[in-house]
């Protein structure tokens, strides 16, 4: 088997096209913990011609369920970046919700690496930034009747055969200092989340290009809840409207 054909192989696998068009800037999406591609379900149709919408389908969750999950940002990178640097065809950006913030960041920082161009724009939603400090309690260790409950905060994003695996991910994460990307960077966040603004304004530093914080109405779930006022910061930030 060739390495084309590996490569083409793998895309089937981790990346979710929505439509055929051929323009506009492609956006790869990146679920919450636990999350798949369906979290994502007529973005395109939201987002308009603006974007071509790619939505990755991690391992562990909806059609790719019997697959085993990773507990492990770097290992996860190893599989995913490969992936989406064969998929690059013109401009992109990233967007990542949750703990898809963090793998979306990690993913162009490594993307960038591979010397491919920066994204045209990140979008980063319903996390802190990668090195601001730890505030509260792992959620891996809390009783099951405590992540019970937080998963029920959540309106259901949270799937949970994927769900402890992804809480490793996340939890044993380490911020590596880097040089800052050269992208415009937008933060999202909920406005009855409980994500602190301080932590929010700290992706300032990650991005030597445009920055801006939009707040949503709702709360951690907005993404699903709230997507059309979701998707119009989106395609206004594709559009290069502010």
């Amino acid at each position: 088997m060739t390495m084309t054909t590996v490569l083409e192989t793998a895309k089937t696998r981790w990346l979710r096209s929505q439509g055929r068009r051929a323009d506009g800037v492609r956006l790869f999406c990146l679920p919450p913990a636990g999350g798949g591609a369906s979290a994502f379900r007529g973005w395109s149709e939201l987002l308009g011609p603006g974007a071509q919408v790619t939505v990755v389908q991690l391992p562990g969750r909806e059609d790719r369920v019997q697959e085993p999950v990773h507990s492990d940002m770097d290992a996860l990178l190893d599989e995913l970046v490969p992936v989406m640097a064969d998929a690059l065809d013109g401009p992109y950006a990233l967007f990542g919700h949750s703990l898809g913030a963090l793998i979306a960041f990690e993913t162009a920082r490594r993307l960038v690496a591979l010397g491919a161009p920066p994204p045209q724009h990140l979008f980063v939603s319903a996390h802190g930034a990668p090195h601001a400090p730890c505030r509260g309690r792992y959620v891996s260790s809390l009783p099951e009747s405590d992540v019970e409950r937080a998963m029920e905060s959540l309106n259901g994003l949270l799937l949970p055969p994927a769900l402890q695996a992804d809480f490793q991910l996340c939890e044993s994460y380490k911020y590596v200092d880097g040089p800052p990307l050269s992208c415009r960077l937008t933060v999202l966040v909920g406005a009855d989340d409980d994500v602190l603004p301080i932590d929010l304004a700290l992706w300032r530093e990650l991005s030597i290009g445009p920055f801006r914080i939009r707040i949503i109405d709702g709360r951690h779930d907005f993404v699903v809840m709230r997507r059309r006022q979701a998707a119009e910061v989106i395609r206004a930030g594709l559009a290069g409207e502010f």
